[in-house]
């Protein structure tokens, strides 16, 4: 499952036009701002998950001094599907004509999306870890992204009490079932990772790697209901101290370890950047596993802090899962890339013969 081609109409700086891409790699080339990163937004937002970047606001998406303020985007799936997104204010999404969720579209085209902070996931910011698993449930797990949606509300609105100096008793009791739902999900997810990355032994140090969930504020009761209460009860007067939420999946991360000690501390720098490689190849064959289809892969700028080998390793494993890929780069010299190779410049995009 991919793109056969896209079509561009008012989007950011891109020329509009329509672009038909290979089912195999595609890599955009150009300089910092010409453009790349444009299209796999709009790849991303056709496949139903939106901006790139949370928090986007719609207006700032078409282009600059346009004249229009509406954005059409269209792709055509290697099923003949059409897919047609306008936005205009607000997102409206449509395949074959008739309106569909942004849930069944991602059933629809699975997407995995791997921006550069990505490759820096083992000493990056927790934040990081969570965006990894919250990607690959959102596409396996049909509810999580709305449940996820109301347990993040529910915890701004727990915020906003706590600086009030108000009881969170209620929306504790409201928050329990989702925060427990969120928790046992991750962890089934993190399951699946760790037996998925077993096969990318190639990248992984000699030790291997071992993943666990870290759950927020947790004491690590092995229920996880009674440890979700538990630890409100005892993490209270904090809270209320400092006035933040401190027990929940939004302050979760992944513990990554290898040979008993952290990743982060234990591997050298390109290590790192094979065990993030893993991971992407893991959170890929792990969707594929559940869903029966590989997921379209979107790589802006994740090369950059690999060396010749890291690349080579990358790109033929991603060719050997048959999977296809927009990858972006700012780098020169890729002669030597095995798929389809584009040149972008101010918006506009050049199949390089």
């Amino acid at each position: 499952m991919g793109f056969t081609r896209v079509r561009f109409n008012n989007f950011r700086n891109l020329e509009s036009r329509e672009i038909r891409w290979t089912p195999g790699l595609n890599l955009l080339t150009g300089v910092n701002g010409s453009g790349k990163t444009n299209i796999l937004e709009a790849i991303n937002i056709l496949s139903g998950w939106g901006p790139l970047e949370r928090g986007t606001k719609s207006f700032s998406l078409p282009t600059w001094n346009s004249g229009t303020t509406e954005v059409q985007l269209t792709g055509q799936l290697d099923g003949e599907e059409i897919i047609k997104v306008k936005i205009s204010g607000r997102f409206l999404l449509k395949i074959d004509d008739s309106v569909i969720s942004a849930t069944d579209l991602r059933w629809k085209i699975p997407v995995l999306s791997f921006l550069p902070n990505d490759m820096a996931i083992l000493e990056g910011a927790a934040s990081f870890r969570r965006r990894l698993l919250d990607m690959i449930l959102s596409l396996i797990v049909p509810p999580y992204a709305l449940r996820l949606s109301d347990y993040r509300r529910g915890i701004r609105q727990k915020a906003a009490m706590l600086k009030q100096e108000k009881s969170t008793e209620i929306i504790d009791r409201v928050l329990t079932p989702l925060a427990t739902w969120i928790w046992k999900m991750r962890e089934e997810v993190v399951l699946l990772l760790s037996d998925c990355i077993k096969e990318q032994d190639f990248l992984l140090p000699e030790k291997g790697v071992f993943l666990c969930l870290k759950r927020g504020g947790s004491v690590q009761s092995e229920n996880i209901e009674e440890d979700y209460n538990l630890s409100l009860i005892r993490n209270r007067e904090k809270e209320r101290v400092i006035k933040m939420p401190i027990v929940g999946p939004h302050r979760d991360d992944i513990i990554i370890k290898t040979d008993g000690k952290l990743a982060a501390c234990a591997l050298s720098r390109g290590f790192r950047r094979r065990v993030a490689i893993a991971l992407i190849l893991a959170a890929t064959d792990g969707v594929k596993r559940k869903m029966g289809r590989a997921p379209v892969l979107l790589l802006d700028e994740v090369t950059a802090e690999l060396d010749l080998e890291g690349k080579e390793l990358l790109f033929r494993s991603l060719l050997e899962r048959k999977t296809q890929v927009f990858a972006a780069t700012a780098e020169p010299g890729a002669e030597d890339f095995p798929g389809e190779r584009y040149t972008v410049s101010d918006g506009r995009v050049m199949k390089n013969e």
